[in-house]
């Protein structure tokens, strides 16, 4: 019997606890931690509306970790990033814990990066974040098609779509698909006005966040928009130039010496289809590993973000932030 254990039962808590719900490699013991009653009771829903694998023997909703077992096979914990060291903390005082997933923006600050890595190094937990485009078939085909290019520049832009909060996903994906694991960060294209978040406490951008490491680079662009614009991704190497569409689910591919155009049709994953994969890479795999970004590159691509984006809101908002107002 494996013990599961989700930490944090809200949007995207539930989506996990529905893949979860899938779990068929191994007899499976679920329990669920929130101290919201609120969200026990969505999630209880959430999980009562979804088919279940037969393998599924046992599940609990919790308010706190008194009544969580001792033993963990596989913990993700998809609280808010305000407190999630805390979290963490009191977890892994609390069980052993062999296989973690952490949701992003992972902290608010390099120190805590740098606390939580000591931390899980000292206890022996192995740790992942949930960048899960990493997981998509269409960015696994692109990374082995462009595995040989020198240059490389990843273009997003779109309207509304959360930069502050979202910018991690792209930035890992760009570290997946160019091989480049350390870069500089440019905040001078940013808007010079912050705005609240949709969830409440935390902040967000609009403009430009440009970013990379000499030949391989990155921008990532938000604005306001009346009429909402899809996400659109562009990557252009010396060879090829890629317009990804996740919204319509197709990738052109095309190849600039021939001209040669390949349209590469594609589903986007979501995380109620995903997260039982991973359970299923970790555990049932042969060697401890899964497709999403291992804790320590996650940190170096989270921290050059976050010092950079910690001195724009002191500088904008004219506070004294010392952690990153943002999840």
């Amino acid at each position: 019997m494996l013990n599961f254990l989700l930490v944090g039962a809200g949007q995207l808590g539930s989506r996990h606890l529905q893949a979860l719900a899938l779990s068929d490699f191994s007899d499976v013991s679920i329990q669920v931690v929130d101290p919201s009653s609120e969200a026990l009771l969505i999630v209880q829903e959430r999980w009562r509306q979804v088919v279940k694998s037969p393998r599924i023997k046992s599940i609990e909703f919790l308010a706190d970790f008194s009544g969580v077992k001792r033993d963990i096979d596989f913990c993700i914990i998809a609280t808010n990033a305000n407190c999630r060291l805390q979290v963490l903390k009191a977890l892994l005082s609390h069980a052993r814990v062999r296989q973690l997933v952490l949701e992003k923006v992972l902290f608010q600050s390099v120190e805590q990066l740098d606390d939580a890595s000591q931390l899980l190094l000292s206890v022996g937990t192995q740790a992942w974040v949930n960048c899960p485009r990493r997981m998509f078939p269409i960015y696994l085909t692109l990374r082995n098609r462009l595995i040989d290019e020198q240059k490389f520049n990843l273009q997003v832009q779109g309207s509304n779509w959360g930069l502050a909060c979202n910018a991690i996903h792209f930035i890992d994906l760009w570290a997946m698909l160019s091989g480049q694991q350390s870069y500089m960060l440019d905040t001078s294209g940013l808007d010079d006005t912050i705005v609240g978040s949709k969830r409440s406490g935390y902040k967000e951008v609009t403009g430009t966040l440009r970013g990379g490491s000499g030949a391989r680079v990155f921008s990532l662009t938000s604005f306001t928009a009346t009429d909402p614009v899809p996400l659109s991704i562009l990557i252009e190497t010396e060879r090829f130039v890629i317009d990804v569409s996740e919204a319509s689910g197709e990738c052109s591919f095309r190849t600039k010496e021939s001209g040669a155009r390949e349209i590469i049709p594609f589903s986007v994953l979501y995380q109620s289809q995903l997260s039982h994969r991973v359970g299923r890479q970790l555990l049932a795999g042969e060697n401890s590993s899964c497709e999403l970004t291992s804790f320590s590159e996650s940190a170096s691509l989270h921290a050059p973000f976050l010092q950079e984006m910690l001195e724009f809101f002191r500088k904008q908002d004219g506070h004294a932030y010392t952690l990153c107002p943002i999840t």
